[in-house]
This record gives C-alpha cells, structure tokens and sequence, in this order.
C-alpha cells in the first residue's frame, strides 16, 4: 500500500468530491495537500475553489480519521496513487482532467508503455464477436496490455481471450473499485486480478452511474498507447472513447464492418472522417504501433485455467449448448445460428441446463455459465 504521509487527505478530499482542477487549484497555492489540508478554511476558499467544494472540504475536515481513509483500503487489499507517486501510470499523468487519485485491485500494474484499449459495441453480432477474439488473441500473444471497460460484449470478450492467454488485462470501472458492472461480470472481474488489475477514479462504495461512463473512456483511452475500437454503432460509448483518445493525441484505429450492419455504422464513419486509422489484420495495427517486437520482451505468463469441461452428468446435447456460453449473456438464437442446433433444441436444452444450476438466464432467452 501507499505509505506517503499525505495519502489520507487525498482521500478524505477525493471522497468529499473534488477533482482534478480544485486539486490542480490546491497545489498551486499550498504546493502540498497537508498544507492545504491544515490551512484556514478562508484560505482555501481563497485558493478559488466554488463555494460549494469550500463546504465540502471543511464537511470532510470535522469527520476526518486516518486510519478510517486507510482501513478499507487495506479491506479491499486496494491501492491508490495520487498525481504526485512515481507508480501514478505516467501515460495518464498528462492528459486533459488526469484523475488526482487512481484506485487500483489486483496484481502490479502492468506496463502501459505497450497498451492498447480495445472497446466496442455491447450488443456485438457474430462477425464483431470473430474480429474480438481474433485481434485481441495476436495481441495477446504479442504481449500487449489490453485495456478495456468490463462492459457486456466487445469489451468482455476482450478481457477473456487476456485472461485466457495470460497475459495481463486492465479493466477501467465507471464506478467505486468496488463497484463491478455489470454484475454478470463479477466472475470475470476475479480473474481479471489474477493477472491485472481494476482501476477507478472512484473510492469504494460509490456505484456506477450513467454520466461516469463518458468520463470513465478518458482514463480508458489515456492509459493506452491507442485505441482500437471494433463494432459501435452511432452514439456508442466506445465513440466517445474514440474521441477521447484523438483529443490526448493518441492513434485511434477502427476495424471495418459491414455497410449493412447498424452496429459498424460508427466504425464505419470514423474510418471516412480519418479520425481512426483502417485496420484489417491485428499484425497492421502491432506494426502502425510498432509492437510487433512486443512480445520477445516480455514473456507470457503461465495461460489461465480454461473453463472446466461439461460435468459428467450432462449428455452430449448439452454439452455442445453448454460449449457456446460466454461470461457475458448470450441470446439463444445467437447460439443457434453459430452452433448450428435448431433454436427450439438449444431453448429446450437451455431449459434442462438451467433445473440443473449449470446457465442462468440474465435476460429473456439469454443465458450466461452460472
């Protein structure tokens, strides 16, 4: 853990609900947050901070109590890293609204210096679900860092194909460290830490809520060297990741899709207006980057453990259904269309898997591995 003296006020502060330009503000007046923490409460009004964050602070001062900032830390086994800690990853340091405090879970922080965030649509068809696993399977063989956001679809396909090659992946969480959405990927998200780590701007408890996921794909694409996105429709959050990404001059590289598919309309345009770069292979995107060496310089970790086989007590049918599950919801007559069983076997035999505690169904006719 973080053992800087000035680690708790960081905290206590962060949790009252300031950010990156009221800490900016603080530093360049007190030039250290104990000092700032210690300074009369009209000073640091005077520091320019909105009345409201002045209220805040003095809140946050009355019920101050270090070892309370520290223990669920320690609870968590979680660390956090301020702007001013040499492990803060150096590729966020700079961007626009860096986070002043990062929380991260898991084991030590990969490195960022061969990084690609990889997001996408979370209602992924066939071919975007192929183009997932086939990029981020060369990139993890290369031993690139995939960054993504834990969401259904693009985004847990590609921690996956990580955890399955073994090598580390970073999930960015739009709410506490502690907070993992969706809840279907929790199993996913253990074995993420195995290797990798979750990483928030959030302490714990605080939960997900739909304005923190645009402002979530900016510490997304900042940890990364680029951003490759794979399936968006119009108005996809992995757009926004995009533009983030363009905005901290990172490269930015979409695969291209189908022009009759509503879910690459957003690649699509990104690819016309030459904000990403095309990218048909994975070997084109290790190449513009540079990282086709990746690999011989850092080796793989020994590969996760691979789904257990089908228990015994299950027959045939079921074990071929059972096969095509994913950790993320998967409708069944997607799992008709690329196993090739009629949808009324896979709903009858979804049916029997579920009496016997093996799938769970997340939504109407989509299921998951319980």
């Amino acid at each position: 853990m973080n053992t800087d003296p000035e680690l708790p006020y960081w905290l206590a502060l962060r949790r009252a609900g300031l950010g990156s330009t009221n800490f900016s503000l603080l530093l360049a007046r007190f030039r250290t947050i104990t000092a700032a923490w210690e300074a009369p409460i009209e000073e640091v009004g005077r520091a320019g901070l909105d009345a409201q964050y002045v209220r805040a602070v003095s809140k946050a001062r009355a019920g101050f109590d270090r070892e309370s900032e520290l223990e669920w830390l320690r609870k968590l086994d979680a660390r956090a890293y301020t702007w001013l800690d040499d492990d803060f990853p150096a590729s966020l340091r700079d961007v626009p609204q860096s986070p002043p405090v990062l929380f991260a879970r898991g084991s030590t922080s990969p490195a960022f210096e061969q990084a690609v965030a990889v997001v996408g649509t979370r209602r992924v068809t066939p071919y975007g679900r192929q183009a997932a696993e086939h990029f981020c399977e060369t990139l993890a063989r290369a031993g690139v860092t995939i960054v993504s956001g834990l969401a259904r679809g693009v985004d847990a396909i590609a921690h996956r194909v990580a955890v399955e090659q073994g090598v580390p992946t970073v999930a960015v969480l739009a709410g506490g460290i502690d907070q993992v959405y969706p809840r279907e990927n929790e199993g996913l998200a253990r074995r993420i830490m195995d290797n990798g780590c979750l990483v928030s701007e959030y302490p714990a408890g605080i939960p997900a809520r739909p304005d923190y996921f645009p402002r979530r794909n900016r510490i997304l694409s900042g940890l990364a060297k680029a951003t490759l996105v794979i399936e968006a429709g119009e108005g996809s959050g992995a757009l926004h990741t995009a533009n983030w990404a363009f905005e901290q001059g990172r490269e930015v590289f979409a695969v291209p899709g189908s022009i009759f598919s509503r879910q690459s309309h957003g690649t699509n345009q990104l690819i016309r207006e030459s904000t990403a770069k095309l990218v048909a292979t994975p070997e084109q995107l290790l190449e513009e980057l540079n990282l086709l060496s990746a690999g011989s310089q850092r080796p793989l970790l020994k590969p996760a453990a691979k789904a257990s086989p089908p228990p015994a007590s299950t027959t045939p049918e079921e074990g071929r259904v059972l096969h095509w599950l994913r950790e993320e919801p998967r409708h069944i007559d997607e799992i008709a269309r690329e196993s090739g069983i009629p949808v009324a076997e896979v709903g009858g035999t979804l049916q029997v898997l579920e009496l016997k505690g093996l799938v769970r169904q997340e939504r109407p006719q989509s299921y998951v591995r319980a």
